[in-house]
């Protein structure tokens, strides 16, 4: 048996469920709170220095282990760390700094991370270079779980921002940190293993040399894998099914799975789009388009695949489902790897001569085993080459169908001349090994086409839009902290700023949506016996009143008339016989937009409806803007935040 060196991608480091983000400043960004939140210092949790030397022992003993980062424990929870930030509009920020010294980043790996509707979290360096969030209800997994990161460098700082009416619903519990060492002594990279850190000899997808590839390298995905015992990155791609659906299963290494025990599958995140917008390397690191959390659905050692299926891509995700064949007739005149190296941004390489079927056995080495003759497809790349977090990337024939993914081999060079690299066969996945748990068939050709070759398609992207809008007092007051329902999924909430604005990102398009704000506070706001007066002249004629939104706060129980019924009943709340008004809430809201036919009598046609609708959005819906009617106030006395 011939022993190789073994490449394996790195470990480390949204219903089930994205990892969707909103860009929204964090809180000593937003001028009405920015000299309130940066005058109170913020306390520093400092958590061990890993023993870095230890953990280069520990992976010295297990070859082809390319662990980069390690766990750290701490106990970090929003009631016994940080501090809290009284806000002037009744809401709340929680900061807490985080610092292990010597890190070269820091992973933090959360075992509870719970929002509410209206809460943003955040993490970021502390001179604010790297934000990670705003992270908001929609972002968080069923089970609580959370990861956030690389967070370069040795600190990070975590932000939790609560609005008023959510006040104390937030749930946050930190006990793991991974801590990313030098790996410098043991294969020569530098760095945390990220960003910036493959070889120079690597081609970006941009480049003309992946001109073709435009299309499939959105398939494409960087895997930060999660281990009890640290973690680190893969490659891997969506693939096709003979039906032709959207099915989110992805093919990847099953050498990935070992590089430390007991995979954390559902918090494992997957980066899409994680590339240079041309050839040259950027000087920043790009955003991603990220999903959290997997399930394994197949794997076998021999040709090294593993099958996953990802928690739903967004639908504003701009995906394709890689075609593959199992035709080993077909000559491999040209093969392509797509990867992420050292979990390093996309990047393509080309073996311009035929792929071979690899006659001889494969000696990985420990816990990654051998594998046997003729399992695996050899090529030898003439433009660029692949490094640790290569590994389970695609291997494209000249038809740019996935025939396997990369295992590992051997290069020279520093590591800029690839000697040979290995892929398991596809062909071979596909129904070996008598098990649904063992076979690619049963997923990918659950209608038993018995399909010999399938093409790449791409998922119709659905593009998202913002719904926003304002909500004043019908005279014209911001109302501060009014919950705003919109009906998409399964139903978002957002809540008004100081200035009466909310706002919904990334709306799907072709959606028929309803807005609903609401506010049911203090029935008292603005309610005193000098309003009970004035809807004693308007009932009696003697001095009706002026407006038709006066009018219908008058209307307390919400009868569709203003009767003695309405003054005795707010009677009984200003004596404090009730706590409330009768079949209302304390504010009612229409469409700004609203007109009155008979201004003297708002209810002779009927009210209209207190939502606004929108049939089919087709692009950014901005005035989706409500009146606030505080029910029992005929003189405008209310103040729009309670």
């Amino acid at each position: 048996m011939t022993r190789f060196l073994f490449l394996l991608i790195g470990i480390l480091p949204t219903i089930a469920f994205a990892q969707p983000v909103q860009k929204i400043p964090t809180a000593a960004e937003r001028p009405e709170w920015a000299a309130l939140i940066n005058e109170q210092a913020v306390p520093v949790v400092a958590i061990p220095r890993l023993d870095a030397a230890a953990a280069l022992a520990d992976d010295s003993r297990t070859p082809g282990q390319n662990r980069f980062a390690a766990p750290v424990f701490t106990t970090i929870d929003i009631q016994q760390s940080g501090v809290w930030t009284a806000l002037p509009d009744g809401g709340r920020v929680w900061r807490c700094q985080v610092k292990s010294p010597g890190a070269l980043a820091l992973l933090p790996v959360f075992d509870v991370l719970r929002l509410p509707q209206g809460a943003q979290f955040f993490a970021y360096t502390p001179d604010r270079s790297s934000v990670w969030g705003a992270y908001t209800a929609e972002s968080c997994l069923p089970d609580g779980r959370f990861l956030i990161g690389p967070i370069r460098g040795e600190s990070f700082v975590l932000e939790l921002i609560e609005p008023a009416p959510v006040r104390g619903q937030s749930q946050l519990q930190l006990t793991r940190v991974d801590y990313a060492y030098d790996k410098t002594a043991l294969n020569g990279a530098e760095g945390p293993l990220d960003f910036g850190q493959s070889l120079a000899c690597n081609v970006n997808i941009n480049c003309s040399t992946g001109a073709d590839w435009q299309s499939h390298k959105r398939g494409v995905a960087r895997i930060l894998m999660v281990f009890p015992g640290g973690s680190g990155w893969c490659s891997g791609t969506l693939v096709a099914n003979t039906a032709g659906t959207y099915d989110p299963y992805f093919l990847t290494a099953h050498h990935c799975q070992l590089l430390l025990n007991n995979p954390d599958f559902p918090v494992w995140r997957f980066d899409f789009d994680y590339e240079a917008v041309g050839c040259t390397n950027p000087a920043t690191e790009p955003q991603t388009k990220s999903v959290l959390g997997c399930e394994r659905i197949a794997y076998r050692a021999q040709t090294d695949f593993m099958l996953l299926k990802i928690n739903p891509i967004p639908t504003n995700y701009d995906v394709y489902f890689n075609g593959w064949t199992r035709d080993t007739a077909t000559t491999k005149s040209r093969t392509v790897y797509i990867h992420h190296p050292q979990g390093d941004i996309k990047k393509i390489s080309i073996d311009t001569q035929a792929a071979s079927i690899h006659p001889q056995t494969l000696n990985w080495g420990g816990v990654y085993g051998v594998s046997p003759v003729r399992t695996h497809w050899k090529t030898v790349l003439d433009i660029g080459t692949f490094q640790p977090g290569s590994s389970g990337s695609p291997l494209f024939d000249q038809n740019k169908r996935v025939i396997g993914q990369l295992h590992g081999g051997s290069t020279t060079n520093g590591g800029c001349t690839v000697t040979g690299a290995y892929s398991g066969r596809f062909d071979l996945s596909w129904a070996q090994g008598g098990t649904a748990g063992s076979q690619l068939k049963n997923w990918l050709d659950a209608g038993n086409l018995n399909m010999v070759s399938v093409n790449g398609y791409a998922r119709p992207v659905i593009p998202g839009y913002v719904v926003s809008g304002n909500i004043q007092t019908h005279w014209g007051q911001p109302m501060l902290n009014v919950k705003v329902f919109i009906n998409a999924g399964n139903g978002i909430t957002a809540y008004t700023d100081a200035q009466g604005n909310f706002a919904f990102n990334d709306i799907p398009a072709g959606g028929a949506y309803t807005v609903v704000p609401t506010l049911d506070t203090i029935d008292l706001n603005g309610v005193s016996t000098f309003d009970l007066v004035l809807t004693s002249k308007h009932i009696l004629s003697i001095e009706p009143l002026d407006s038709p939104w006066k009018i219908i706060a008058a209307d307390v129980n919400q009868s569709g008339s203003v009767t003695t019924f309405d003054i005795v009943e707010s009677r009984k709340v200003l004596l404090g016989i009730n706590a409330a008004f009768p079949n209302n809430t304390s504010w009612r809201f229409l469409p700004a937009a609203t007109t009155f036919s008979n201004p003297g009598n708002p209810f002779a046609s009927g009210l209209p409806q207190s939502t606004i609708f929108i049939p089919n959005l087709q692009g950014p819906h901005t005035n989706a803007n409500f009146k606030g009617i505080k029910v029992g106030d005929v003189n405008n006395s209310a103040t729009g935040s309670n």
